[in-house]
């Protein structure tokens, strides 16, 4: 799938396949005095995101921002070919802004939260770096509640973390629409998407249904979803919410089978019991459900760097 769609009056959507099995959804917005873009997407999809411009009828001198969602690379890849080519500027959360300077830094946050159990390979570098174009400074630092006019659509950002410590939405209030990255993860892909934070997570897909309960949000938009109205999102939170149970009550019955248990055998055990690739998306969800555990007073690190249950 690649493609460009018109989805309302003023948003369109450029599509790519990242994976067979996993689309990524990147969405224009135009309004009467300027353009934004939510996210950038892939380095790949760059004349995709001008075909978009031009069916949109948005020349290059109207986009005025790129507003993201999140850091991670799928979503910031294009940003320096789309700056060069319209001059916009970049808006993102202050907690990764090096994430968008620092490539190796990214690399290495990302991709190897815990060093010793993921090594450096060419492999994992290429799956990382090679949909990135080039390093642009954050313009802009986003905080909850700030809305950026473009005349006729205001977007404004809801912080939604849980995936990454810090990601936001972007509501149109006028419209009713709310374009989301990944507040809302792959659930049923062959990795675990991966989560940062159980307890922010949660508390972000209760701030959705809050939003939908409002009818604030007449249609939401994913990066990696297709459209759907409020009564099809409820079910995918659901869906989320019974997909974070599992990989917790999955972590704790790793901890029962034997009276200590080490983060790599953990892992590597939670990945067998639900069937997902062991890498190191999954590794990082895992640590998270740890200290979720831990600060609920479920689980005790030992001093060998090992896990049980209390």
């Amino acid at each position: 799938m690649s493609e460009v769609v018109q989805l309302t009056r003023t948003i369109y959507r450029a599509s790519f396949m990242l994976t067979p099995l996993i689309p990524l959804h990147v969405h224009l917005v135009r309004g009467e005095r300027c353009a934004a873009w939510i996210d950038s997407g892939v380095k790949a999809m760059f004349p995709q995101l001008m075909i978009a411009l031009k069916a949109a009828n948005v020349a290059p001198e109207k986009v005025r921002f790129i507003l993201h969602t999140h850091a991670h690379h799928d979503h910031i890849g294009c940003n320096a070919q789309m700056q060069d080519a319209t001059g916009c500027l970049i808006a993102a959360p202050a907690a990764y802004a090096a994430w968008h300077t620092d490539f190796e830094r990214h690399y290495q946050e990302f991709a190897r939260p815990v060093p010793d159990l993921i090594p450096d390979t060419p492999a994992l570098r290429d799956e990382v770096l090679s949909v990135l174009d080039a390093p642009r400074p954050v313009d802009i630092y986003l905080e909850e509640g700030v809305t950026f006019d473009l005349g006729g659509a205001v977007l404004e950002a809801i912080s939604l973390p849980g995936h990454m410590l810090a990601e936001f939405g972007w509501l149109d209030r006028a419209s009713g629409v709310l374009i989301l990255g990944d507040a809302i993860t792959g659930l049923d892909w062959p990795i675990l998407h991966g989560h940062l934070s159980v307890a922010g997570y949660r508390q972000s897909l209760a701030k959705l249904k809050r939003l939908l309960d409002a009818g604030e949000v007449r249609r939401v938009l994913f990066a990696h979803f297709p459209p759907m109205s409020p009564s099809r999102t409820r079910q995918l939170i659901a869906d989320a919410e019974r997909y974070l149970a599992e990989v917790e009550a999955t972590v704790i019955r790793v901890l029962a089978s034997q009276p200590a248990v080490t983060l790599e055998a953990i892992w590597t055990q939670t990945c067998a019991r639900l069937g997902r690739q062991r890498e190191f998306r999954a590794l990082s969800t895992v640590r998270a459900h740890l200290q979720d555990l831990q600060a609920r007073g479920l689980v005790e690190a030992l001093d060998d760097g090992r896990y049980a249950l209390r």
